[in-house]
């Protein structure tokens, strides 16, 4: 399970779980589903291991949010939770991935934030750390408001993903606006 330090969301009422696990069959690396718990009219909580490289976890995702969102009986309100474990504070922690939306491949709108597999980020063709984003981000001279478009590493594990995704969720950005952050994942 993905570790943190920081409990984004603590507690989720009227949920399933879907689990994501890690197999091994020889070299190749497997990410098996199991979703026999899941009620569409539910919070989905998933439950992932992060070992699994995102090229493997996003499919299966994003299977599991297709037929809840083809079912008669969904929930309008209902969303969607990444678990993970606060190390500080000794509990399961939750991230709302509801504005999230996981797509493969590059999209040619706002600002590429490239985050390679071992976390590096580089924007614009510059290295940037990830604690200087906001900075970086802000400085950019635009006449529009600036919509970074973080694309991510396919064989990016699913922990560092969540490692780095619960970092930017505590960045207070107010000058990029509400809805600044947005993610494509590449190979």
């Amino acid at each position: 399970m993905p570790e943190a330090n920081v409990t984004v969301v603590e507690k989720v009422d009227n949920w399933s779980p879907v689990y994501l696990f890690f197999d091994q069959k020889g070299k190749d690396t497997l990410a098996e589903l199991n979703r026999n718990n899941t009620i569409t009219s539910t919070n989905y909580i998933f439950n992932i291991d992060k070992r699994l490289p995102m090229r493997l976890v996003i499919p299966e995702v994003n299977l599991v949010l297709k037929k809840k969102a083809a079912s008669p009986h969904k929930n309008e309100v209902a969303q969607k939770y990444f678990s993970y474990s606060d190390i500080k504070a000794r509990r399961l922690a939750f991230l709302n991935g509801q504005r999230i939306k996981f797509t493969i491949g590059k999209y040619p709108y706002g600002i590429a934030v490239n985050v390679s597999k071992e976390g590096t980020v580089s924007i614009l063709k510059q290295s940037v750390a990830i604690e200087d984003i906001p900075t970086f981000l802000a400085q950019l001279p635009s006449d529009k408001p600036i919509q970074p478009q973080f694309q991510f590493d396919g064989d990016m594990t699913y922990g560092a993903y969540m490692k780095f995704r619960i970092a930017v969720q505590q960045w207070k950005m107010p000058a990029l606006g509400v809805h600044w952050f947005s993610e494509d994942y590449f190979n």
